[in-house]
């Protein structure tokens, strides 16, 4: 796990590695189109102009996200590094690093490697480290004291240990209140983290520096690789997860905001998390909802934080070449896992995002507040080409399918590639998997939009559920109306775009 799946090839190897995958998919392509018979290449296309208009719109939004990480990660980034690079010796580090790092019934190999790579880059740093272990149990805190007892070279580390109770919220705004009880300097950073995730080499000399460069700049997150175990589909899904994410996180740092500052691994300075209206977000976060009332957060911690330094401003930055390594399992049902995955993101996005968007420009960037609003937009838009080629499939000319499958595999094959100049290597199943993400992920999206009272965390990361068993018949059903009368407007547009016979 030394290396980034994303470049441990050269550009060059890599597509030269691609070529096979875009030969294949564009080989299918060009097969349907000479294949067609004369009366499906004459068909109308008029009636979905509209459409091929939106998707224009939707294209030019993608290439905009593509050229501005294209100039963050080649031109913007590489100065900030340099100039970091440049400073005396005595200011680039803070005096302390706080690493807190809640963890629950975590796999006692899984929380070994987290901490070893915790001590290794300690090692690395001049700074005093001081680790605070949030676990469930003294078994679990045997593990963190076996493990530092046995490292070598870790002289500058030291280990407090605060009980988990009442779950990983509780737990993290505990140890910010034993931070708030310490003598803290400004230029302290707290590092909140995982307990399953492992930190790549060199994370904190790249992190770090930038803090004393760019005094405005409150918190820094970093590119995440999945190493998952389990069936071969959910790993290939879950890395092309993270290479969009890779370019998405990059293109939003350019305007040096972000929409999420991950809970895998994120620094904030250490003056921001002892504020009482930060822990405030992680203790006791809430939204109120015109049906459920008072919405509690119980996933979603990375949000809380992220919105509170948000509200008053604040700069943060994406690190992309500062990598941590997500330890993951399909289990014994990827699908079911992936659903689940995608409920749990989209909701802790969606219940953060109206509040975003209502920040309007006093503190945020112009273009990080529309990515706020495309959010909403973008769950209904991904739909609106399936719809319209079913439509017209059925009212107009079953050839329509054809004709879209033509269009998707060609831009998807397009898409993927530009993906492969980033850093990601093409298989044959991305392009299953992307339209996976995009078109379910999206009916995830829309379901969970009206469902933002039902949260729930992963088994192992806390003994708290959120998901209330026996809820009023009223709070299942308007959201299940409201959720129908979505599709029902999507439908109808659709149909007044397309028309039928």
């Amino acid at each position: 796990m030394d290396k980034s799946i994303r470049y441990d090839v050269s550009l060059g190897m890599r597509l030269l590695r691609a070529v096979p995958v875009v030969a294949v998919y564009f080989a299918v392509a060009f097969l349907i189109f000479i294949f067609l018979p004369d009366r499906a290449r004459a068909i109308p296309l008029e009636s979905i102009a509209v459409l091929g208009i939106i998707g224009m719109w939707r294209y030019l939004w993608l290439i905009t996200h593509c050229v501005r990480a294209a100039i963050y990660e080649y031109l913007v980034y590489p100065k900030l590094q340099f100039r970091a690079s440049q400073l005396p010796d005595e200011e680039k580090y803070p005096r302390r690093v706080f690493v807190m790092i809640p963890t629950w019934k975590e796999k006692p190999a899984v929380t070994e490697r987290m901490l070893k790579s915790v001590l290794t880059e300690a090692s690395e740093i001049p700074s005093e480290m001081v680790i605070m272990v949030n676990a469930g149990s003294e078994e679990e805190d045997a593990i963190f004291k076996r493990v530092h007892d046995e490292f070598d070279g870790a002289d500058n580390v030291r280990m407090e240990y605060i009980r988990q109770v009442g779950g990983k919220r509780q737990g993290m705004a505990d140890c910010l209140y034993r931070l708030s009880e310490m003598d803290i300097d400004d230029s302290d950073i707290v590092t909140l983290m995982d307990g399953d995730t492992v930190l790549g080499a060199g994370i904190y000399r790249k992190c770090l520096p930038l803090f004393a460069l760019c005094p405005k700049v409150d918190a820094i997150t970093t590119d995440n690789i999945s190493v998952t175990e389990g069936h071969w589909l959910y790993r290939k899904w879950y890395t092309l997860r993270f290479s969009m994410r890779h370019r998405y996180m990059k293109s939003l740092s350019l305007s040096r905001q972000l929409q999420v500052l991950t809970g895998r691994f994120s620094l904030f300075r250490a003056r921001d998390c002892v504020q009482p209206q930060f822990i405030a977000s992680l203790e006791n976060d809430r939204i109120k909802h015109w049906l459920h009332g008072e919405i509690k957060f119980v996933t979603g911690d990375d949000k809380s934080t992220w919105y509170t330094l948000l509200k008053k401003g604040s700069e943060m930055l994406y690190v992309p070449d500062a990598i941590i390594f997500c330890m993951e399992d399909s289990g014994k049902k990827p699908f079911k896992t992936s659903i689940q995955k995608m409920h749990r993101w989209f909701g802790n996005m969606l219940r953060n995002n109206g509040r975003a968007i209502g920040l309007g420009l006093a503190t945020q960037k112009p273009f990080v507040w529309w990515c706020h609003v495309d959010q909403r937009l973008s769950m209904y838009t991904s739909l609106l080409g399936p719809f319209s080629a079913i439509w017209a499939a059925i009212w107009l000319s079953p050839y329509y399918l054809l004709i879209y499958a033509i269009l998707v595999i060609v831009v998807r094959t397009l898409y993927i590639l530009i993906l492969s100049f980033e850093g990601h290597r093409l298989s044959l199943v991305d392009i299953p998997m992307l339209l996976y993400t995009q078109w379910v992920g999206s009916i995830v999206k829309i379901y969970t939009l009206f469902h933002l009272h039902h949260q729930k965390w992963d088994s192992h990361r806390t003994d708290m559920k959120g998901e209330k068993n026996g809820e009023p018949f009223l709070d299942f059903l308007i959201p299940k109306m409201e959720m129908g009368l979505s599709y029902v407007a999507l439908l109808v547009f659709v149909i007044s775009v397309v028309g039928s016979k």
